[in-house]
């Protein structure tokens, strides 16, 4: 029998599989792609503690909010030391549209049958962490959360600015002239 642990890693494996074929296609993506590994890499460390966490009835209790002190002013930053933040993009299916390959798609659709398995359904209800954790991973592969609302429609399409003509109404048409011969052989006068 697999585990939730073990079932989520061989996913997640997968999809890293997929962005280091993909990167050696396209060298010139290997910093978008190597940080998108890691994050994946990352994601399935904290998958698995969570799980070992909630197996062994050892999950920490939620934190309680409080207001924090006042934070003594610190000097500003001079703008020749900042770094770049090299953040992952959002919106939905970002990571699909980012990782153009048809196994990828294969492999979020597998992610999308194990969070809706029954024991990974009752994992997250119990472990809301868990819910937190996954949830950025399935908007980024376009996928839905058990639980979650569906995703908005998409806005309908604006007209546009410049309609085509309307169609020309067609005019009757009027009777056609009487045939008239001018030949010598059919006129009257001879």
């Amino acid at each position: 029998m697999t585990t939730l642990a073990t079932t989520f890693r061989a996913i997640l494996s997968g999809l890293q599989a997929v962005i280091g074929i993909v990167a050696a296609k396209n060298p010139a993506r290997d910093q978008i792609l190597g940080r998108i590994y890691v994050h994946l890499n990352r994601t399935i460390q904290r998958f698995e503690k969570l799980v070992a966490h909630w197996r062994n009835n050892t999950l920490p209790k939620p934190r309680v909010s409080r207001p924090s002190p006042a934070r003594p002013q610190s000097t500003p930053i001079l703008p020749t030391e900042r770094r770049p933040i090299w953040r992952l993009p959002t919106g939905r299916a970002w990571l699909i549209r980012n990782v153009d390959h048809y196994n990828f798609r294969g492999h979020a659709s597998q992610l999308q049958y194990f969070l809706a398995t029954p024991e990974c359904v009752a994992f997250l209800a119990e472990v809301p962490r868990a819910h937190r954790l996954l949830r950025p991973l399935a908007k980024s592969l376009g996928i839905q959360m058990p639980g979650d609302p569906p995703p908005p429609l998409p806005k309908p399409a604006k007209p546009a600015k410049h309609p085509c003509p309307p169609p020309l109404r067609e005019q009757p048409r009027a009777a056609p002239p009487p045939l008239t011969i001018h030949h010598p052989i059919f006129s009257k006068a001879r």
